[in-house]
């Protein structure tokens, strides 16, 4: 062990969603991700000095996804950890999902996990997270207290990281293996591969060269006994390198960046087709054509719900929360939800962005970056919500169009579409800021075809403490005709500004063509916008690419 001064220590940025992302050039500056560390081995040391955290009080996790560098920087930080006393544990060649390590964390009964992952951001970029001991994303008061500590570092502790491995304090395990288990325990593999063997299912799988090719491997082939076609299997350094313009390619299960799935699913010869994002928290997920929005599949879980060893997993109360940017379809089935679980009481509840928000709370949970979580961990699951609706689809014989369409009857459809308007001009950030802030101010005025009805800003209220828990910086704009769109600044980004704008609309009728419903939506923004004397416009909107079965 020796310890090494920083000749001249760095100003570290506060995390974001639990973690910070940065380009990778930032990250390999010399002493920077050792400085990073060395304020996390502070922040543990910590917590755990008076305070039996986890009964494996001195151990941690670390592993994440396969990017450029992230091997490297295990060692790195292995080396530190262990020489502030701490036994690391890490997945076999360092590959680990999100969702796996929050299992993983609460499994092995240890004080938390690093997770290296900048999620669904290209190789270019590099991400450090921190879940805490319950499994979940580091709330507010953890992720400071680190940031507080690292911007103190002068010098950090290291030791040789063979010594380390030698002397038992850095162990590997099958977290892959683990994390199959858990689903097992919940879905009943057994029950589900007769049904599979009875009636033969075909799929198609996009890991997008991320993290999920080993996982999807051992649980829908070696377990379930499927025969899918697997697109980018392989586990990358570089995610899938750089697109045709040279741009570095994103590993997010989003329609602009799966056009081999897409067209593999519109052939409709695939009962069942998912991508995954780097991490596998995020996934897309459809079948026979067709493809199911977050939000909507969420919707579809809460009814078939009682097909997954979940019940023990309950308090009296049932969270079903999602993020306030996210499409509320589950509200409207708080009847039905009641009627499911009789003997619980059902919430629905908004959140901040930010999985760490739902994950506190626990139970069901919804995102619109296509994430579900569920009560067995405290992240978002994307092989997860692959292998649910897989089971519901073997369970009721229908296709994902057939049970979203179920929904759609019984309760309407809520349309709704994603875009964002970016850039790199910190003055243009304040000048949307400004905009979004002074938007009471156009009540009254049309824009496009719409009339602006109401506007302002949304903070979260805790729904068991009724305290703020946090300034959460979503505007609202609340147009004629029932028309809705929120706008939140990204807390994931690795540079400049993005915006996102989310656009919503309730209709009964399930069946006009998307487009139709949220064009109008969007011409109101940009209009909007325009008067505010911001020359830039939203782009990039989720349903101009995506298949869309009423046209």
């Amino acid at each position: 062990m020796k310890k090494d001064i920083l000749p001249e220590p760095y100003q570290i940025p506060k995390m974001g969603t639990s973690g910070l992302r940065l380009k990778q050039e930032q990250y390999n500056r010399a002493g920077f991700l050792e400085q990073f560390t060395e304020g996390i081995a502070r922040y543990f040391k910590e917590i755990t000095s008076t305070t039996k955290i986890a009964e494996n009080n001195t151990h941690l996790l670390l592993g994440g996804d396969p990017r450029e560098g992230n091997s490297e920087r295990i060692k790195t930080m292995a080396s530190i950890l262990t020489a502030h006393g701490f036994t690391v544990i890490v997945p076999e060649n360092g590959l680990a999902s999100t969702p796996a390590m929050s299992h993983a964390i609460r499994h092995l009964k240890t004080i938390g996990a690093i997770i290296l992952t900048a999620s669904h951001n290209p190789f270019t970029d590099v991400g450090i997270k921190i879940n805490t001991a319950n499994g979940a994303p580091a709330l507010t008061d953890c992720t400071e207290r680190i940031n507080e500590l690292q911007n103190d570092v002068q010098d950090y502790l290291t030791q040789d990281y063979k010594t380390a491995l030698t002397e038992g304090l850095i162990k590997t395990i099958d977290i892959i293996s683990m994390y199959a288990d858990l689903l097992d325990k919940m879905f009943s593999f057994k029950d589900m591969r007769e049904k599979i063997e009875g009636t033969p299912v075909s799929a198609v799988f996009d890991s997008m060269h991320g993290a999920a090719g080993p996982f999807a491997r051992e649980v829908f082939v070696n377990r379930l006994g499927l025969d899918p076609l697997m697109l980018r299997e392989e586990p990358r350094t570089d995610l899938g390198g750089f697109d045709d313009k040279g741009e570095p390619k994103h590993p997010e299960p989003d329609f602009d960046y799966v056009s081999d799935l897409i067209n593999q699913n519109s052939t409709n010869q695939f009962s069942i087709a998912a991508a995954w994002d780097s991490d596998v928290d995020r996934r897309l997920d459809g079948g026979s054509g067709f493809f199911l929005e977050s939000a909507d599949e969420f919707a579809i879980f809460a009814r078939y719900s009682h097909l997954i060893n979940i019940q023990s997993m309950f308090n009296n109360t049932i969270y079903f929360c999602r993020s306030t940017v996210t499409s509320h379809a589950i509200d409207l089935m708080s009847n039905e939800l009641t009627t499911i679980f009789k003997d619980k009481t059902i919430k629905t509840v908004q959140t901040p962005t930010g999985f760490k928000w739902i994950a506190e709370l626990g139970n069901w949970g919804v995102e619109e970056s296509n994430g579900v979580g569920n009560p067995a961990l405290r992240e978002k699951d994307g092989i997860f919500a692959t292998v649910f609706l897989l089971k519901i689809i073997l369970e009721t014989g229908k296709t994902p169009l057939q049970l979203m369409e179920d929904i759609w009857k019984d309760h309407g459809r809520v349309y709704f579409t994603r875009g964002e308007v970016s850039g790199s001009d910190p003055i243009e950030k304040e000048a949307l800021i400004n905009i979004l802030k002074e938007a009471q101010s156009q009540i009254g005025n049309r824009f496009g075809t719409l009339t602006l009805e109401n506007a302002g800003s949304w903070d979260y209220k805790h729904p068991e403490t009724g305290e703020i828990a946090e300034k959460n910086a979503a505007y609202f704009l609340e147009f004629s005709d029932g028309n809705s769109i929120k706008a939140r600044f990204s807390g994931t980004g690795s540079g400049g500004y993005t915006l996102r704008v989310y656009c919503s609309k309730f209709d009964k009728n399930y069946s006009i063509p998307k487009t139709r419903i949220v064009q109008p939506m969007k011409d109101a923004f940009d209009d909007f916008l325009q008067n505010g004397g911001f020359k830039g416009k939203s782009e990039k909107y989720t349903d101009s690419n995506q298949p869309d079965v009423y046209l």
